[in-house]
C-alpha cells in the first residue's frame, strides 16, 4: 500500500531535469550498441561502470531517468524499512522513517538527484547496503539469500565510486561480530560469502575489461599501471610546498627533464596549464588525477589500453631508478592515491571545517531544486536518444546558483527537515549516549550508523581541506541519509507512554 501511495509522491519533488558531465552519456551510447564502454580513452576505465548499466537498463526498459531514478529510490527505502522492521516494532515509527527517507530534501537536490551522474544512485545503495547488514547482523534465521545481496550491495558501491575506505571498517566489525557471536562452520561460511562475492565481481569485471582493453582492472585509480606510477609521481619531493598541491609544475618539468618516456616539452605543460590551471596557477589536488591522464592522453592518444599500461609503467621504472641514484627525493605520501598529506595549517583547519559540514547538512544548505519550466524558458534541450533532460553547456559546479530560491512546496518541506533536525539531533544524541553501553540490536545499528556518518563526512572535510571544494549535497548526499535513519531509530527508543503517564501524573 505504501509503494502504491508514494509512487507518484517523490516524482512530484523530483523534477524530470537531470544533466551530465559528458562522460556517461558516452558509456551509455556505447553499451546501447553493444559496444561495452567503447573505443579506449583517457577515461574509459578511471571511473566504476555501474551508472552506464543502469542508464542501458532505464533504456532497455524505456523509462525516462528521472522516474527510474524514483522507483529505484522507494524501492530501497521500502526494502530499508521492511527489514528494520525485524529490530523495530513499532509500525507507525517504521512508517515515519520510510515517509522522512522518501521526502528527504537531497532527493530533489539539482546537485544530486537532478542530475545524470554516478552518485545519484549512490543513496539507493546505501539504503540497499544498509538493508542487507540489519539481514546478516539481525535477523534470527541466517539465510544465505541475505549473505549474496549483502555482497552483491557491496560490489554495486565498489563499481560506482572508488572512494569507499568507509566501508571496510564497517565490513571488518561485521565479520567479527557475527563469528564472535555465533563459532558454527556454518556461520563462518556464510560470513565469507559477501567478500567472495566482491572480490568475483572486481575480478570479473577485471577480465572484461582486459578482454576489451588490455589491462586487468576494474578501475585505473585503484588498480593499474597508471595508478602505481601515479603515486611515485606524488613521492617526488616538491621544491616548496604549496597548499592542495601535491604534484607542482615544478615535479612536471622535473619529469621533462630527466625521463625518456614523459615525452612533453615545457611549451605543451604551460598551454595546457594556462587553459586548466586553478588561480594560483597550479592544479589542485582533486584536479591533477584526471588532467595528469589527459595531459598524456593529448600527446600520446592511446588508442589501446595496453599501450597506456606499458606507457605509465616504462614511467614508473625510470622514476624508479631517479630515486634510486638520488636525482629525485622521496617523501611521504598517503596510501590512497585519492589523499593528500595535509600541511599545518591544514590540519588546523579540519576541526572547524568538520563544524562547518555537519552545521550544511544538518541545515539542508544549498538543497535547491529547477523547475522544469524553467529549465525549457533556460533553452536546455531534451534528447530523445538518452530519454532524459540534461543541461547543455553548463558548469555544474555553479548549480546551486541558478535558483535563488525554491518554490514553496520544496522550501517548506526543506525548512520541515531543517529546524526538526537541528532540534531533534541533539535529543538522539542525548538517547545514544544514555543507551551508549547497551549492546542490544539497536544500539549496535547506531554504532555502525555513527561510524558510517563519521567516516563519511570525515573523508568529505579531509578532500575539502586538502583538495577541493567538496562540501556539497553531490558528495555529501549519504550523509543527509544516514543522519536521518540515525535521528529516528534512536528517537524510536524513547518510551513514550512512560514518559506520558508521569506528564499525566504530575497533571
Amino acid at each position: 500500500k505504501l509503494f502504491l501511495i508514494s509512487y507518484k509522491l517523490p516524482t512530484f519533488f523530483l523534477s524530470s531535469s537531470v544533466y551530465d558531465d559528458g562522460l556517461m552519456i558516452n558509456y551509455y551510447d556505447c553499451l546501447v550498441a553493444g559496444k561495452y564502454l567503447g573505443l579506449f580513452n583517457k577515461k574509459t576505465l578511471i571511473k566504476g561502470p555501474m551508472f552506464s548499466f543502469v542508464l542501458f537498463l532505464m533504456k532497455t526498459l524505456k523509462i525516462d531517468f528521472s522516474v527510474g531514478l524514483t522507483i529505484l529510490y522507494i524501492l530501497s527505502s521500502l526494502f530499508f524499512v521492511l527489514s528494520l522492521r525485524k529490530i523495530i516494532k513499532d509500525k507507525k515509527m517504521i512508517i515515519i522513517i520510510y515517509l522522512v527517507l522518501l521526502f528527504n530534501p537531497v532527493t530533489y537536490s539539482q546537485d544530486l538527484f537532478q542530475r545524470l551522474y554516478r552518485n545519484s544512485i549512490s543513496i539507493i545503495e546505501l539504503l540497499f547496503c544498509l538493508s542487507c547488514i540489519i539481514r546478516v547482523l539481525f535477523f534470527k534465521e541466517k539465510k544465505i539469500i541475505n549473505y549474496i545481496l549483502f555482497g552483491i550491495s557491496l560490489s554495486l558501491l565498489f563499481l560506482t565510486r572508488e572512494d569507499n575506505l568507509w566501508i571496510y571498517p564497517v565490513l571488518a566489525f561485521i565479520f567479527i561480530y557475527n563469528i564472535v557471536k555465533n563459532h558454527k562452520i556454518k556461520n563462518i561460511i556464510y560470513n565469507l560469502i559477501p567478500f567472495i562475492i566482491l572480490i568475483l565481481s572486481l575480478n570479473i569485471v577485471s577480465f572484461v575489461n582486459y578482454s576489451y582493453y588490455g589491462i586487468y582492472t576494474y578501475n585505473e585509480i585503484q588498480k593499474s599501471e597508471f595508478h602505481n606510477t601515479y603515486k611515485k609521481i606524488l613521492q617526488i619531493k616538491d621544491d616548496e610546498k604549496i597548499e592542495k598541491v601535491s604534484i607542482p609544475k615544478s615535479t612536471i618539468y622535473k619529469l621533462i627533464d630527466n625521463t625518456e618516456t614523459f615525452n612533453l616539452t615545457k611549451k605543451e605543460v604551460d598551454t595546457y596549464y594556462d587553459l586548466v590551471a586553478d588561480s594560483n596557477g597550479e592544479i589542485n589536488n582533486g584536479n591533477m588525477v584526471w588532467y595528469l591522464r589527459e595531459l598524456v592522453d593529448l600527446k600520446n592518444k592511446f588508442k589501446k589500453g595496453k599501450f597506456s599500461e606499458e606507457y605509465y609503467k616504462k614511467l614508473g621504472e625510470e622514476i624508479d631508478e631517479l630515486f634510486a641514484n638520488g636525482t629525485f627525493k622521496k617523501e611521504f605520501v598517503m596510501p590512497s592515491n585519492s589523499l593528500a598529506v595535509p600541511s599545518l595549517n591544514e590540519l588546523k583547519q579540519i576541526p572547524g571545517n568538520l563544524i562547518h559540514a555537519i552545521v550544511y547538512t544538518t541545515t539542508y544548505k544549498d538543497i535547491k531544486t529547477m523547475p522544469l519550466k524553467q529549465a525549457k524558458e533556460k533553452h536546455y534541450y531534451y534528447r530523445k536518444s538518452i530519454d532524459t533532460y540534461f543541461f547543455d553547456y553548463l558548469d555544474y559546479h555553479y548549480t546551486i546558483n541558478i535558483v535563488e530560491k525554491n518554490g514553496i512546496g520544496y522550501e517548506t518541506i526543506r525548512n520541515i527537515y531543517k529546524y526538526f533536525t537541528i532540534i531533534l539531533s541533539i535529543i538522539s544524541l542525548i538517547v545514544y549516549f544514555k543507551n551508549i553501553i547497551k549492546f542490544n540490536e539497536i544500539s549496535i545499528l547506531s554504532h555502525i550508523l555513527l561510524v558510517c556518518y563519521l567516516l563519511l563526512i570525515g573523508g568529505i572535510v579531509y578532500t575539502h581541506t586538502t583538495s577541493f571544494h567538496a562540501i556539497r549535497p553531490i558528495y555529501l548526499g549519504n550523509v543527509y541519509i544516514l543522519q536521518s535513519i540515525f535521528i529516528l531509530i534512536n528517537l524510536s527508543r524513547i518510551d513514550y507512554k512512560k514518559i506520558f503517564g508521569k506528564l499525566k501524573k504530575s497533571n
